[in-house]
């Protein structure tokens, strides 16, 4: 049996769980929260306790107190989340500043499944087959990218702008799903920045920042990543670092200083950080407001969000936009469904994500809105893939499109 050092590790948060099943089956629509878990809504009847948190918990007490042991078997439940830590939220949240619920001290969801995907890669039940292949692609010295593609792949869509620096106190890090899955958008927001006025460096030997790496608990690959691109970064002159992609946001921001032990000595921004400003400072040359506003709505990407408590600026953006209505689906913010496409579900359980993503473009219709915006490739692509697969009348009343593209089609 393995040494459990990472669960180990989180004893008292799981000891803790007390089974309430509010990460299950909470539903409190006073305050918006409506259900919990995206994985267990989505499998239905099929949904039972090892689907969603109190029956993860339940079974890691049970690995905790040797009573079942880690397994291959145990590990294609385990990689079946999101990771979107909505059942955090629900069990810390009381919605009143003076209740404080007990396990609110001891109970960090996401820290738990963590520990736990970094002890079954340790044990060897992970990663799964699909999750193994995109390290495989992150550690190939010709690709150093989830996506299998060649390395050079990656800086196409810069070439048409001649205006991108290789050095300077700005430095934009393109991440790996843009640049080989969503060029366009990349284009759209060099013709924002360009416009604005706004310079920009960007380095041709990035690698991936090892966010998929760290989300199914394979960190080896992750350190190798993280020292290079830091390396990059300062040989720039990097005094701020911009991503739009949430998950190299929340790795940048977040993962490489816990990896490190220390800060990072140069600024992270999403983004939507970025833009903002130059919205506030009417930087950002719009075309004349015509006809009727459009309504919006914004989906919280779970690694903006939750994960990194990034919820208005993108909404101070899209409000900013000339003839926006920006509208709020049932589930926003802090309670706002995953899209499906994180944990490493999206490469691995494919039908699992989709599913997950149709059901919040549907909600996104109900909210009334002609469009659904989010600020996270993961999101939008999988919102995308749900979108081509749902009902004819679902899909004419609503359009998906990333917060940059929608900016670019209102510049003068």
């Amino acid at each position: 049996m393995t040494e459990l050092k990472n669960l180990k590790e989180e004893w008292k948060a799981i000891m803790s769980c007390m089974g309430c099943g509010d990460c299950g089956y909470s539903i409190r629509r006073a305050v918006g929260r409506y259900l919990t878990c995206p994985v267990k809504e989505s499998k239905g009847e099929e949904g039972f306790e090892i689907y969603f948190s109190r029956g993860r918990m339940n079974v890691l007490k049970s690995v905790l107190e040797g009573k079942l042991p880690l397994s291959r078997e145990l590990a294609e439940f385990v990689y079946q989340c999101t990771e979107c830590a909505n059942c955090t939220e629900v069990c810390h949240e009381t919605h009143n500043e003076n209740i404080i619920l007990n396990t609110s001290k001891w109970i960090d969801h996401y820290k738990v499944w963590d520990a736990l995907r970094k002890d079954l890669v340790e044990a060897g039940f992970a990663p799964l087959d699909r999750h193994k292949d995109l390290v495989d692609y992150m550690n190939n010295d010709a690709m150093k990218n989830p996506y299998g593609e060649d390395f050079a792949k990656k800086f196409e869509w810069a070439s048409d702008f001649s205006n991108i620096k290789e050095k300077g106190d700005l430095v934009f890090f393109a991440g790996c799903t843009m640049p080989l899955r969503q060029q366009d958008t990349l284009k759209n927001m060099m013709k924002i920045l360009i416009a604005s006025g706004m310079e920009m460096a960007l380095s041709k030997d990035e690698w991936c920042c090892g966010s998929i790496g760290a989300r199914i608990g394979e960190y080896k690959s992750v350190d190798e990543l993280m020292k290079h691109n830091l390396d990059l970064f300062k040989n720039m002159g990097a005094k701020t670092v911009f991503t739009a992609c949430a998950g190299c946001y929340r790795t940048l921001k977040k993962d490489y200083p816990e990896l490190l032990g220390e800060e990072l000595p140069f600024e992270v921004k999403h983004i939507t950080e970025v833009l903002v400003e130059l919205l506030n400072n009417n930087k950002i040359p719009f075309k004349p407001e015509e006809g009727e506003k459009l309504k919006v709505t914004y989906h919280d990407p779970c690694h903006l969000g939750r994960h990194m408590d990034l919820y208005e600026i993108p909404r101070e953006v899209i409000a900013k936009i000339p003839g926006v209505e920006l509208i709020e689906m049932k589930r926003n913010r802090k309670h706002a469904w995953c899209c499906g496409a994180g944990g490493g579900v999206k490469s691995q359980f494919p039908d699992l994500s989709k599913d997950i993503s149709k059901e919040r473009i549907r909600e996104a219709v109900e909210s009334g809105a002609d469009i659904l915006t989010t600020s996270c490739p993961f999101c939008i692509g999988n919102f995308r893939d749900g979108y081509e697969e749902i009902e004819p009348e679902i899909k004419e009343k609503i359009q998906v499109i990333d917060v940059i593209d929608f900016i670019a089609s209102k510049l003068k």
